[in-house]
């Protein structure tokens, strides 16, 4: 009994803050080894198949040496000290958002609704790992959810309506959140573009409509470096650069030409989308051939 004493005492040192949900005699307690220790009274050992707590290595090696009332009354051993470290734990929940968007930069204006999709789940029990434990809660865009409890393998959904400033980067999260304090996180994100683009033009001075109508565009709007291949107009042009951002030099045909363009022209500039931002335009200040290609290269 004096040593079954002092095994009570190392155990209830570790899980003395936990939930009673069963018991099992000391006398079976190296059977213990994969499960989750999380009380002890008197006389038994209690666990809990579903506690966050674990019986930790170093507990379990505290017992070495100590005389376990197994039915051979054998002297535990450091292996069978190191198998009561608890290599089962439980799953992550899961957590998906969506309904975020990428769009050019808008006209000013009221903000914009928008309706994002969520769900949150629990993952299966696996090799040495417990099913999610149940989900405690569900927040999506700072927005508490209400939910039906899902089982282990399963997932909710729901939906959340959700406000955005125009022409403002703005991320919202998911956050799943279960009993045991584990948690999943997902984001979406709405954000705004500019373009930038590459074209000919009549003269050096480019019109709003000969800008957006360029031969290149993308949505790259603030990254400078670009290596283009343009098809000419079949009559002499000027080819021109627009971008949210100031440049420092062209190759044309692979021979640098920074000195034959006026550079980082600023000027308003009003997108397809209605929206209005600071342009820098890059324009040769010659017309360039009619017929075949020119490479551009911009740094």
């Amino acid at each position: 009994m004096k040593y079954i004493f002092i095994l009570l005492t190392l155990f209830y040192s570790a899980a003395n803050s936990q939930t009673n949900v069963d018991s099992i005699k000391v006398k079976t307690a190296i059977t213990l080894a994969g499960k989750r220790v999380t009380a002890i009274s008197n006389d038994t050992i209690t666990r809990n198949s579903d506690s966050i707590e674990l019986l930790t290595k170093a507990a379990a090696r505290k017992m070495k040496g100590s005389n376990i009332d197994t039915t051979n009354n054998t002297i535990i051993t450091k292996t069978q000290a190191d198998n009561f470290y608890v290599k089962v734990q439980t799953q992550n929940p899961t957590a998906s958002l969506s309904g975020g968007v990428a769009q050019e930069r808008l006209a000013s204006g009221s903000a914009l609704s928008y309706t994002l999709t969520w769900s949150g789940g629990r993952q299966n029990s696996g090799t040495n790992i417990l099913a999610t434990n149940p989900l405690a809660s569900i927040v999506v865009a700072t927005v508490s959810q209400s939910f039906t409890q899902p089982g282990a393998g399963s997932s909710v959904s729901g939906a959340q309506s959700v406000s955005v400033t125009r022409n403002t980067t703005t991320n919202f999260t998911n956050t799943v959140t279960t009993t045991d304090s584990k948690t999943a996180s997902a984001t979406t994100t709405f954000s705004f573009y500019d373009k930038r683009y590459v074209g000919w033009c009549a003269s050096t001075t480019p019109t709003d409509a000969e800008i957006l109508a360029a031969v290149y565009k993308d949505n790259s709007g603030g990254s400078v470096s670009l290596t283009q291949t343009l098809a000419q107009l079949g009559s002499a042009a000027h080819l021109f650069y627009a971008n949210t951002v100031s440049i420092n030099g062209v190759t044309i045909n692979g021979f640098p030409s920074t000195s034959s363009f006026s550079l980082n022209n600023s000027r308003s500039l009003t997108n397809a989308s209605g929206g209005i931002t600071t342009y820098y335009v890059s324009v040769s200040n010659n017309a360039i051939g009619s017929a075949g290609t020119t490479s551009l290269i911009i740094n």
